[in-house]
This record gives C-alpha cells, sequence and structure tokens, in this order.
C-alpha cells in the first residue's frame, strides 16, 4: 500500500512541477508580447510610413472580438498620423508573401 502511495505522491509532484513549468513559460511570452506591442507602437509613433502596414497587420491577425475591441482606440489614433497619400484602402498589397503563418 505505501508504494502506491509514493506513486501517487511522485506524480502529483511530478504534475505540480509541469504546472509550475507551464506558468514560467506563459510568463515568458505574456512578457514577449507586450514588448513587441510596445515596440509596434512606437514604430507607429516614430515611423508614421509604416502605419499602413500595421494597420493591415491588425486586420489580419486580430481575429478575437476582444483583441479586436482593445485595438479600436490604437487603430483610430494611429489612423490620424498616416500620411496624406501613403495610406492604401486595400490591405492586400500590405500582405506578407507568406500566408500560412499561424499565431
Amino acid at each position: 500500500m505505501t508504494d502506491i502511495k509514493k506513486l501517487e505522491q511522485k506524480r502529483q509532484e511530478a504534475l505540480d512541477k509541469a504546472n509550475r513549468m507551464k506558468k514560467q513559460i506563459d510568463k515568458a511570452l505574456n512578457g514577449q508580447k507586450f514588448v513587441l506591442g510596445a515596440i509596434t507602437m512606437a514604430v507607429a509613433e516614430n515611423e508614421p510610413e509604416r502605419i499602413p502596414q500595421i494597420l493591415a497587420d491588425i486586420e489580419r491577425y486580430a481575429t478575437r472580438k476582444a483583441d479586436i475591441s482593445r485595438l479600436e482606440g490604437f487603430k483610430s489614433e494611429i489612423g490620424n498620423n498616416v500620411p496624406k497619400g501613403n495610406f492604401s484602402s486595400s490591405s492586400e498589397a500590405n500582405r506578407p508573401l507568406i500566408d500560412d503563418i499561424n499565431f
């Protein structure tokens, strides 16, 4: 009977360790996403000629309603800073060449 308890305890310890590792991975990924978002915002502010591409990327990759809603204010703000004659109404010209990117 004690062998079963020892095995159950080892199993639980392994599960706990796996959960801690998953939390560490999630924290690292969230940190990367945060930094990349800040970089994107800085690019939009400092290089307005790149705003049409950023807007096209948002339209292409933001698919969840919650994400789209979160980005509305940002899109409106940077949309007002597009240099004249630099905005294409079609996002097709701004699409990356690789169409099978999954996020």
